[in-house]
């Protein structure tokens, strides 16, 4: 609770005290719940619905598990770039900045990555709901803060260094949400256009 409200009050010092913290799994755990919620709610969902009717009607299996294999593949790619990213980050940061862990960078970036993939959910229902709208600024503002202090305190750059390093890591995370969903598109409409090609079944 104390680090919650830290988080918001004084993330400074939030951020330097999660180096140190044994509970880290907990934010692995918020970002696996809000990518859910991202994949679920999210504006390429009835896609996806199409997409497991394609897998059932082409490999025999239930609905069921079509949707579930299609949004853990969703999943699947969204932490993996989350992990390439921060792998990147954590390389670009060495370059102008001190050496530090890698382990801790992750921690740190994943209370970012979760703020912003909660902006970025909530931007799909802002397009017909002006608060929701709100809430995704408000969230988007909020995860560009949380990764200037976040990689201040990570890699110890000064105030421009970190603005810098800070806006480039946002517009490359954002960009990963757009291209995962674009992967998953691709692998949808080649498995549709393949179902859509085969002669009709007497």
């Amino acid at each position: 609770m104390k680090q919650g409200v830290r988080l918001l009050v004084k993330p400074g010092t939030f951020f330097n005290q999660l180096q140190w913290s044994t509970h880290h799994w907990i934010i692995l755990i918020a970002f696996m719940i809000v990518a859910s919620l991202e994949t679920h709610l999210g504006q390429q969902h009835y896609f996806y619905q199409i997409f497991a009717d394609v897998l059932s009607a082409r490999f025999g299996i239930t609905w069921n598990q079509a949707i579930w294999a299609v949004t853990s593949l969703k999943l699947a790619f969204m932490l993996a770039g989350s992990f390439i990213l921060a792998s990147f980050i954590w390389v670009v940061g060495n370059l102008f900045g001190r050496r530090t862990s890698k382990r801790v960078l992750f921690r740190r970036l994943a209370v970012v990555f979760t703020v912003l993939l909660a902006a970025y959910t909530a931007q799909h229902a802002g397009l017909n709901n002006e608060p929701y709208a709100l809430l995704s600024m408000g969230l988007y503002a909020w995860g560009l803060i949380l990764g200037y202090f976040a990689i201040r305190e990570q890699f110890a750059l000064n105030h421009l260094e970190t603005v810098v390093l800070g806006l480039f890591a946002l517009l490359v995370v954002v960009s990963s949400f757009h291209f995962s969903n674009h992967v998953m598109e691709t692998a949808a409409r080649t498995q549709i256009l393949e179902v859509a090609k085969r002669p009709p079944t007497k």
